[in-house]
């Protein structure tokens, strides 16, 4: 319980910090206030989580109770699983934070009061929504997160697309909250209880009696999770919302808070409900689902020119990844543990993963903003003779996100293709669950490339070529928005080229959460620093191996061959202007911009379907259904207006006013103490009887 203090201390920072960033108006001293909090906030958490991890314990209390109106009480409970997630938490909460301080000098005419406390009320709704184990609390964190985040959304509210992609955002993130309680609701009425346990306890006796009601339970959970992590269908909402708010808070987004919903699919569909063969469907359905939201989002993030988008797209692709081989694992978890728990194993590695270079793409897009104005690839290109740590921390986390060795992408994503494309050695499966799954491998790996084709379409367009785009009156980048873009590009080199350390933890999660009785990990990951082999069964040979150490040891040696060759060589080298035929052309004209890349294939899925245009199997624009707001609803979904705002002024003006009478007071100071001790003198003299 003494590691309950390190909790304890970075929740009261955060609220801390959302009280002053709520009282300053200033932005750069909100920004520093803001970067203290959070730092303890992140020191705390870090120690807390990485002690939990490395014992392998559970920590549990209940603060208090809402007995006897309903079963329900704030109990927290944090295992390996929440100590994983509060870890990725505390490592992207910080750099966002610290990338906000100067960034958020672009944005002259908004208010820091829009954002500080709004971003720090975020990472406190994630924690309490990682670490409870009450449904009811639940979901008020749930909800808390989406109404939290829709304010950063409408950030400028001003611009009609924000207003626009907060609306999207808001209704399909309440829908999927009404699925949420409707599920609450009916669990409620036969546990009597909101806790996880009582639920696993009503869930196992309604798979048994009524599996068609436990059933419809699941589906409204999954739609739940599902569209608040942006999966298609239901994630029509995310490119239009995710690209609007301030890149630190889409960095935030992008990097945690959509693997927030993939946490609670694990938590219910691992931990909650009791996993046996009657959930095997359902591993195949989130399966299905992730590899639709991995082709269509993947292939119409090739089609953006805006940075924003294109990496908003990519993340509807990537959540498809880890829901591939989450699915993989609940439907063979039971079947096959070696290769259900692979797969497991490799879709949580990579949310670790993507949390990470997600984080750190968001970023780069946020550093090219404030250095050009725009985040369009068509205005751009060059920046690297300007930027040089953006574009190389930029190359770092496109060639994570392509799955690229030896970067951290690459392992989890071999985890999930060997896992899916392994399941054809299962006997006791059928042939058409192999073959689908088997397809879902073969898909995910050809995608695979069109990610990395979309990512160096970013860089190149943006950082390559021609110094373009650039704005005479523009800063350079300040060390508080380069050094997160470090740390996280860090990150993502030295967990892939030792991925054993993270995997681990990743097993030790996964074991955490499911309660059964799993193979040892050096049974599954026959693992040495240096690299890590796969073994799907326990006495059949090593089906995969990967050694990032020998591989990056090699390349720095042939490289150093090279410098050395070139170097030594002393070849002639001249730079002459670039011949355009003997015709005189304008930059603009021979550029090669953002949108020039891959007409053929981007013309090859653009087609038409009645009035809706798709590009990249996306439609660009869904037919509108335009009805009028009454005033009042209108003043509701903007409560900043007529509560926060109003409150907050009225508390600095109280402030205000007492500084006031403070600085007036303090000026006649001593005129008070030489008053105030005449009158005493009277008044002692008077008692003694001297005056009469």
């Amino acid at each position: 319980m003494e590691l309950l203090y390190y909790l304890n201390t970075s929740i009261i920072a955060l609220l801390a910090g959302v009280i002053f960033t709520t009282l300053i108006k200033n932005k750069s001293i909100s920004g520093m206030i803001s970067i203290l909090a959070t730092s303890l906030f992140s020191s705390a958490l870090l120690y807390f989580s990485i002690k939990i991890i490395l014992a392998k314990s559970i920590i549990e209390q209940k603060f208090f109770s809402l007995n006897p109106l309903l079963n329900s009480s704030f109990f927290i409970s944090i295992d390996s699983l929440s100590a994983l997630f509060l870890l990725i938490i505390a490592i992207v909460s910080l750099c966002v934070t610290i990338f906000s301080w100067k960034y958020l000098e672009v944005y002259k005419e908004q208010s820091s009061r829009r954002f500080y406390p709004f971003l720090l009320s975020l990472f406190l709704s994630a924690v309490g929504l990682v670490i409870i184990r009450d449904l009811l609390f639940f979901i008020l964190f749930w909800e808390l997160m989406t109404l939290i985040s829709w304010q950063l959304v409408i950030f400028e509210r001003e611009k009609k697309d924000a207003l626009k992609g907060g609306l999207q955002y808001f209704i399909a993130t309440h829908v999927a909250t009404a699925f949420l309680i409707l599920s609450a609701v009916i669990l409620y009425s036969y546990s009597h209880d909101f806790n996880f346990t009582e639920i696993k306890k009503s869930l196992l006796i309604l798979l048994e009696k009524n599996s068609l009601l436990a059933h419809f339970i699941l589906f409204s959970l999954l739609i739940a999770f599902i569209t608040k992590a942006g999966i298609l269908p239901f994630g029509f909402w995310l490119p239009n919302a995710y690209p609007q708010p301030p890149s630190s808070a889409s960095s935030f987004f992008g990097g945690v808070m959509s693997k927030l919903a993939v946490y609670a699919l694990l938590r219910f569909f691992l931990s909650v409900i009791p996993l046996s063969y009657d959930t095997q469907i359902w591993g195949l359905i989130i399966a299905i689902a992730g590899v639709l939201s991995i082709f269509i989002g993947t292939i119409a993030a090739l089609n953006q020119d805006e940075a924003k988008r294109l990496m908003s797209f990519h993340a509807i692709g990537q959540v498809g990844y880890m829901l591939l081989g989450i699915g993989t694992g609940i439907y063979f978890i039971n079947v096959n543990p070696f290769l259900g728990i692979i797969a497991l194993s490799g879709g949580l590695l990579h949310v670790f993963n993507n949390s990470i270079y997600k984080s750190l793409l968001f970023l780069n897009a946020g550093a090219i903003f404030y250095k050009t104005g725009t985040t369009d690839l068509n205005k751009v290109s060059g920046l690297i003779k300007v930027m040089p740590l953006t574009a190389m921390t930029a190359l770092v986390g496109a060639l994570s996100i392509a799955g690229v060795p030896p970067f951290n992408g690459f392992i989890s994503k071999l985890l999930i293709f060997e896992s899916s494309i392994g399941t054809a050695k299962v006997m006791e499966a059928f042939f058409i669950v192999k073959f689908a799954f088997i397809i879902f491998g073969i898909i995910s790996v050809f995608i695979s490339a069109i990610t990395l084709a979309s990512f160096l379409k970013f860089v190149n367009s943006a950082f390559m070529g021609k110094l373009r785009g650039l704005e005479e009156d523009r800063k350079r980048i300040p060390w508080s928005m380069t050094f997160p873009q470090l740390i996280l590009a860090l990150i993502c080199i030295i967990s892939g080229l030792f991925p054993v350390v993270p995997l681990e933890l990743i097993y030790d999660a996964i074991s955490s959460a499911t309660n059964l009785n799993l193979p040892a990990f050096s049974s599954v990951f026959l693992s040495s620093l240096a690299g890590v082999s796969i073994n799907f069964c326990q006495d059949c040979k090593e089906t995969g191996v990967w050694f990032p150490v020998f591989v990056i040891l090699s390349v720095t040696i042939l490289s150093l061959i090279i410098f050395i060759f070139e170097k030594y060589a002393q070849a002639p080298k001249r730079e002459v202007d670039t011949w355009y035929g003997g015709k005189e052309h304008t930059p603009e004209e021979v550029t090669y911009t953002g949108h020039s890349f891959y007409q053929p294939f981007k013309e090859m899925l653009s087609f038409r379907i009645g009035k809706i245009q798709f590009r990249g199997l996306y439609p660009v624009e869904l037919p509108s259904f335009k009805f009028p707001f009454p005033v009042w609803i209108r003043k509701l979904i903007q409560p900043d207006e007529w509560f926060y705002y109003p409150l907050s002024n009225k508390v600095v003006s109280f402030f205000n006013t007492v500084g006031y009478c403070y600085e007036q007071l303090s000026g006649k100071y001593m005129a008070w103490l030489v008053l105030g001790g005449i009158l005493i003198i009277v008044l002692v003299f008077y008692l003694a009887g001297v005056i009469l």
